[in-house]
């Protein structure tokens, strides 16, 4: 017997910018033993997301249907060879990341370094393609240097030394130090165009969109189109939340971003009614035929008259004001870019929001809203799609640049396979080889942890960590390498197909007490009991503690001029929810004999309140 066989599935994929290449193959070979229904990511995860996404939808599509090509998939397993395609001097990958005017030398210095692992050969490329992409900087640093030379030689009466090897000597030190100075001009004006630059073209290099006619599409633009593409759909009618919703089965996705402005997570599609855009800056950042259906999505009949006020207000010189389509009219690729908005290599993304505060006669303004990359408050969404007990399985990619160039292609992947693997926490490296802490080691770690320690715990936590595949790759591949080999784009894929090969091989596994689906439904459950006797013994005794006034009871149960003012309950629900409390405080007595915390899996997980993201 096998019907214990998952036929569905959930994924969820990490951020890594160009690691990203990995996860067209994993998601087409997974495709091919499930039905993708709810799918999940994080910058470049958000990206695989979306285009999985539309190759769900078309496969539904045509099922329900019954015509047309069932390809969309194949077009996704095709994806990291157009990737390796030549467009003029580099590949299609690194095409699609196209700088402004105003930051294209400093584009220029960045790709100099891309793919050298080499710190000294790194900084000799990064230091002449300082000097040769800033050469006033340089001129003028070179230029005050020898001046200074000449003055201060003449005041002191120096000549140059007669002995020849003291006089090579001489001029090996004056042309290091004319270097010095030179790179030092060549810095001073890097830092101040980039300063420049980057505040006026929205605290990125490259917008997503390309820079000249002539060029081919950039990253926004190819996005755009191999979405529609895959999905089935024209241009001009962007695949949208509300296709997804409405498809048979329905697809759930859900992207992460952070609104910097609000020093939060965000999780997309929005459920708020209170976003605004304007047309004109969206115009900077998304194709015409995206930008064309916000405006004529926008939806303002949600909003009271205070609101609509506001925008009138600004639009008088002009309409450019706009409210966000409802989230079932938001394009994929919409969510998606603010997702990817990795910080200075791709331009963030900013709207307005809506709040009450005590200006102008209306009491309401509008409040200019950054969003970047989700990878800064979470790169790793694994907690998307999560159940206590779950019905399918929520498949997690990680990716990790901790491969040696000599290790084998069997090390590039790793599943656990049984539940006392995947415990072991990260580890990071800050000391240098004679023992002491390295400065850039220790502030990278700091960083890193602010940014994933809750990933990181999520990941070997139980239930969690038995269904996360690591792709490991090397530090000349994925990241910020925009400028990969074609070989590297090809093993990466590779190692994508293998990870969904291993998932498959865990998770399909006829053999009951081999297969990962009922090892993990099992872990789960475990783990859980034990959590839910721990959360409600302390609630039992908050409920019945005497010293307490009113008690917690009483407060519950209070109506009329009794009631506290704020959330009134009405008759109906005060009852029904009375009896939910006094079955739950009740559980504790009920099955206090039993220690369910005792060899439960470990790591214990806890269960807390938490803020919704969206």
């Amino acid at each position: 017997m096998s019907d214990f066989l998952p036929k569905e599935c959930d994924i969820v994929m990490e951020g890594g910018v160009t690691s990203g290449v990995v996860y067209p193959a994993f998601v087409a070979r997974l495709a091919e033993k499930f039905t993708l229904r709810s799918i999940g990511g994080t910058s470049v995860g958000a990206v695989a997301a979306i285009a999985a996404a539309a190759a769900q939808f078309k496969r539904n599509r045509v099922r329900k249907d019954g015509q047309g090509e069932d390809d969309g998939f194949h077009l996704l397993a095709r994806l990291p060879g157009s990737l390796q395609e030549a467009v003029g001097a580099h590949t299609r990958l690194f095409s699609l990341f196209q700088p402004c005017a105003a930051l294209r030398p400093h584009f220029r210095v960045i790709a100099a370094a891309l793919n050298e692992t080499s710190k000294s050969k790194a900084c000799g490329y990064l230091s002449f393609a300082m000097l040769w992409n800033f050469p006033f900087g340089a001129v003028v640093g070179g230029g005050m240097w020898l001046l200074g030379f000449l003055i201060s030689s003449s005041l002191l009466g120096g000549h140059w030394p007669s002995v020849p090897l003291v006089g090579l000597a001489s001029v090996l030190w004056f042309g290091l130090c004319m270097f010095v100075g030179a790179l030092a001009g060549a810095l001073l004006q890097a830092t101040w165009s980039a300063w420049r630059g980057l505040r006026a073209n929205r605290c990125g290099i490259c917008s997503g969109l390309r820079t000249s006619a002539d060029n081919p599409p950039a990253l926004t633009e190819w996005l755009h189109g191999l979405v529609q593409d895959i999905a089935g759909l024209p241009l001009d009618t962007p695949l949208t939340f509300g296709l997804l919703r409405t498809s048979e089965p329905p697809i759930e996705l859900a992207l992460m971003t952070t609104g910097l402005s609000e020093l939060r997570a965000h999780r997309l599609p929005h459920s708020s009614a209170d976003l605004v855009f304007r047309a004109s800056e969206m115009a900077a950042l998304f194709p015409p035929a995206i930008v064309d259906w916000m405006t004529a999505h926008s939806r303002h009949t949600r909003h009271g008259a205070r609101t609509v006020t506001v925008l009138e207000r600004m639009n008088t010189g002009g309409e450019d004001y706009y409210f966000m389509p409802d989230p079932d009219d938001l394009p994929l690729v919409v969510a998606a870019r603010m997702s990817l908005s990795f910080p200075v290599l791709l331009q963030a993304v900013p709207l307005y929001r809506l709040r009450a505060l005590p200006v102008h006669g209306d009491g309401v303004d509008l409040l200019r809203v950054w969003f970047s990359d989700g990878g800064l408050t979470s790169n790793f969404p694994i907690h998307f799609f999560d159940n206590i007990l779950p019905t399918r399985p929520t498949f997690g990619v990680t990716l990790q640049d901790d491969l040696a160039d000599d290790d084998p292609f069997d090390a590039r992947v790793s599943l656990p396979t049984n539940n006392n693997t995947g415990v072991t926490a990260a580890y990071m490296p800050v000391d240098d080889t004679d023992g002491r802490p390295s400065l850039p080691r220790f502030a990278g770690a700091i960083l890193r942890t602010i940014r994933t320690w809750r990933d990181e715990a999520l990941k070997r936590t139980p239930g969690y960590r038995d269904r996360v595949v690591q792709i490991r790759h090397t530090k000349k591949e994925g990241g910020l390498n925009l400028n990969m080999t074609r070989a590297a784009i090809d093993v990466m894929s590779r190692s994508g197909e293998e990870a969904a090969r291993q998932v498959i091989e865990r998770f399909l596994n006829p053999v009951e007490k081999e297969n990962g689906w009922l090892n993990h439904r099992w872990v789960r459950m475990r783990s859980t009991a034990a959590v839910l006797q721990e959360t409600f013994a302390p609630l039992s005794e908050a409920w019945h503690d005497a010293r307490l006034k009113p008690s917690y009871e009483a407060l519950w149960m209070a109506h009329g001029m009794d009631a506290l003012p704020a959330y009134q309950l009405s008759k109906a629900n005060r009852t029904a929810g009375f009896a939910l409390w006094e079955r739950i405080v009740a559980l504790p007595q009920e099955v206090a004999p039993a220690e369910l915390s005792a060899h439960a899996p470990r790591p214990q997980p806890e269960l807390v309140i938490a803020p919704r993201l969206n």
